[in-house]
């Protein structure tokens, strides 16, 4: 997902070459997607063949997605089967894993041997290390990429390739997008903006103050409803690790991504900081921030947005636009609005591998499914249809490259239906639109100046392999639900007592040696790359 506040939290804390083709210029790209896409006819002579290998016998293609289905999604898959029927002689048979479910049933697909074929995975966030390292996926090997996905071999940048490398080895078809984390960004009610007499927001202390008039003035609105916990994102920290057996995991470790020169890693529980962070968690929660039943809560950050439950909502900077979109259609007086918060805040940008597909080991139709990944990923009718929806239903093309909605509450939406697996920038779209609107505006505006102020960090792309202190991470995990999250959430009522015994329960629990294995495999990492 996707996915920086006050005093200490607000100061800066934070818990939070392979391949032949290699980026090569736009230009390049967009010809290569654009003649890939003109010779993706099946030959009707001699049977069906796609790029000179067979595909004469139909099949269908099960694959996983992460999310919700959308109301339209079926009818838009139906025009995608169309056109996959036309050129790999295949069909998709999409199956959802929910936000709420994702990481308890994610691993069970690949344990209890269930028959599928393609599936959405993300470094960190949606379980591409761990599912790897337990062989639950299908190795890329250059030779396969390119003789069934040569045309994503062409576009995908040698760095996206390189990232997705665990121990010199590929899992994964990395997205071709720069895509910008959080930030210093809120979507906000403007409305409440107004009412508690804020022009705008543009540091911390003036965001802690509205926060602070919004929980005291507002009987059902809080600052972030029951989705306590949200702003380890906004700080100049990156957390590192794994999740390898809940969400929570890969909160261990952090580095400084704002510093491309500071490769130090640190552990929460040896950082002071981190107990400030904790302190600011509970001064927020006795404030009111978030519900007493936020530790349990299965709410999206965006319900809690859209019912009203919020003031803020935390997530990258395209999802802010899409739902403050879908907030002020349904709620115009509310005047959703995008803020800017920490304007000095270095920007962060997600390594290619924050969205990806993976063949499962034991899929039947690895070859087919390779071929599906690149009609998704270079065929421009067919990202279109995934992106977008139903031209002359849901948008109509402006241009060359834009597109114009043409109902603002599509009941497909833009980007809403985990088509992030095969974004290509080369023939992404944007939106054109015609009257925008203040939120509109600053989004754009946000956008323009991220040019100078995006950090690259060497450990952008590093993946920590857990295998060898699995058993000290199955205890640790059990360790990060007892401490962690009430920490977090500033719902340990002693916060000093909390974190002592925290932190001698991790070292019973061998924790030492998985900062050991950590270090080690980060000092190997490095040193590849200088």
């Amino acid at each position: 997902m996707k996915k920086r506040l006050l005093s200490v939290l607000l100061s800066g804390v934070l818990l939070g070459t392979l391949f032949l083709g290699g980026c090569g210029s736009e230009a390049t790209q967009t010809q290569n997607s654009t003649e890939g896409a003109a010779s993706t006819a099946v030959s009707e002579s001699e049977g069906k063949t796609y790029r000179g290998n067979d595909v004469s016998e139909p099949v269908t293609i099960k694959m996983y997605l992460i999310g919700d289905r959308t109301p339209d999604f079926d009818l838009v898959y139906d025009e995608v089967n169309k056109k996959l029927e036309e050129t790999v002689n295949a069909t998709v048979e999409v199956e959802f894993l929910s936000w709420a479910e994702h990481d308890t049933k994610y691993s069970l697909l690949f344990s209890s041997g269930e028959d599928f074929d393609l599936i959405f995975t993300a470094t960190g966030w949606a379980h591409y290390s761990e599912t790897a390292n337990m062989g639950g996926f299908y190795e890329l090997t250059p030779e396969f990429i390119s003789t069934y996905a040569p045309d994503i071999q062409a576009v995908a940048p040698e760095d996206a390739w390189e990232q997705a490398q665990i121990d010199g080895k590929i899992y994964m078809v990395p997205c071709y997008k720069n895509e910008y984390a959080s930030g210093g960004n809120l979507l906000v009610r403007g409305d409440l903006m107004e009412k508690y007499g804020y022009e705008d927001i543009t540091s911390r202390e003036e965001l802690e103050a509205f926060l602070d008039d919004v929980c005291t003035g507002e009987a059902s609105v809080s600052a972030l409803g029951t989705g306590g916990g949200e702003f380890q994102d906004l700080y100049e920290w990156l957390t590192l690790g794994y999740s390898a057996i809940n969400g929570d995991d890969n909160k261990l470790f952090m580095y400084h991504y704002a510093d491309p020169s500071d490769l130090e890693v640190r552990y929460i529980l040896d950082w002071d900081e981190f107990s400030d962070y904790c302190h600011k968690m509970q001064e927020m929660y006795e404030k009111g921030y978030w519900s007493a039943d936020s530790l349990n809560s299965q709410d999206e950050k965006q319900d809690n947005f859209l019912n009203g439950k919020s003031a803020v909502m935390t997530w990258n900077l395209s999802n802010q636009l899409s739902y403050g979109r879908i907030a002020n259609s349904e709620h115009p007086d509310w005047n959703s609005r995008i803020i800017d918060f920490a304007p000095d805040l270095a920007q962060k940008v997600y390594p290619y591998t924050n969205n990806g597909m993976a063949i499962n080991r034991n899929s039947r139709n690895k070859e087919r499914a390779m071929m599906v990944l690149n009609e998704f990923y270079t065929n421009p009718e067919i990202y279109d249809l995934t992106k977008l929806g139903i031209e002359g239903v849901h948008w109509e093309a402006v241009g060359e490259d834009q597109y114009k909605l043409l109902d603002k509450n599509s009941d497909y939406g833009v980007d809403a239906n985990c088509n992030w697996g095969w974004t290509n920038e080369a023939i992404n779209r944007t939106e054109y639109v015609e009257n925008p609107t203040l939120l509109d505006e600053t989004y754009t505006g946000i956008i323009e100046g991220y040019a100078d102020k995006i950090k690259h960090h060497t450990l952008d792309a590093f993946v920590f392999d857990p295998t060898p202190v699995n058993t000290e991470i199955a205890i640790i995990s059990t360790l990060m639900d007892k401490y962690y999250k009430p920490l977090n959430l500033g719902m340990a009522k002693d916060v000093d007592a909390t974190l002592a015994e925290f932190s001698e329960k991790m070292e019973d629990a061998g924790v030492q040696k998985v900062i050991d294995e950590m270090n080690r495999q980060i000092e190997e990492f490095v040193a590849q790359r200088q």
